[in-house]
């Protein structure tokens, strides 16, 4: 009896074994076919996301710091007097430049990562290495620095030069 359980445990693990490589292969596929516009559209949505559950702390942040005549005694207490005395919704201030921010920031990274992975695959086998992953991660990467974060980033920087040079001009 105990190596017929020997005999079928081990079969099972090695079928079970094939099991788990069939289904991480199906997997891959399935990632494979999903096309560059969805995975931009569905980072779109993540960083929508994201700029909605970060706002509050970040309006919290804010007023904590900027905060000295002592209003708040902390992190809590900060932000249930903006609920109470300005509305529930002022938690949210600022979030459109925020999410418009993080959502083209992630359209673009998940875009590109999956057009420079679609560059990136062998033509003959349609398999992508892990070196033409790093590489499609790093394109993104930069891509996005390049185009979203570096200007979002220095824009305000160069807001300031342009109305500091206008106030010098005006004296």
């Amino acid at each position: 009896m105990a190596g017929g359980r020997e005999s079928s445990a081990g079969g099972s693990g090695a079928g079970g074994g094939r099991q788990t490589e069939a289904a991480a292969e199906a997997r891959r596929a399935r990632m494979e076919s999903i096309p560059p516009y969805m995975r931009a559209v569905s980072g779109s949505l993540g960083g929508i996301v994201e700029a909605c559950c970060l706002q509050p702390i970040d309006v919290i942040k804010t007023r904590l710091q900027l905060d000295q005549s002592g209003n708040y005694r902390g992190i809590a207490h900060c932000g249930a007097t903006v609920a109470r005395t300005e509305g529930v919704l002022a938690l949210w201030k600022g979030l459109t430049p925020f999410a418009a921010h993080l959502t083209l920031k992630y359209a673009l990274r998940m875009g590109s990562n999956a057009l420079f992975q679609s560059a990136f695959k062998d033509s003959s086998t349609g398999h992508l290495s892990n070196r033409g992953r790093i590489l499609s991660g790093f394109g993104a990467g930069v891509l996005e620095a390049l185009v979203i974060v570096t200007p979002f980033e220095a824009s305000p920087f160069f807001i300031f030069l342009s109305f500091l040079w206008l106030f010098l001009l005006s004296k």
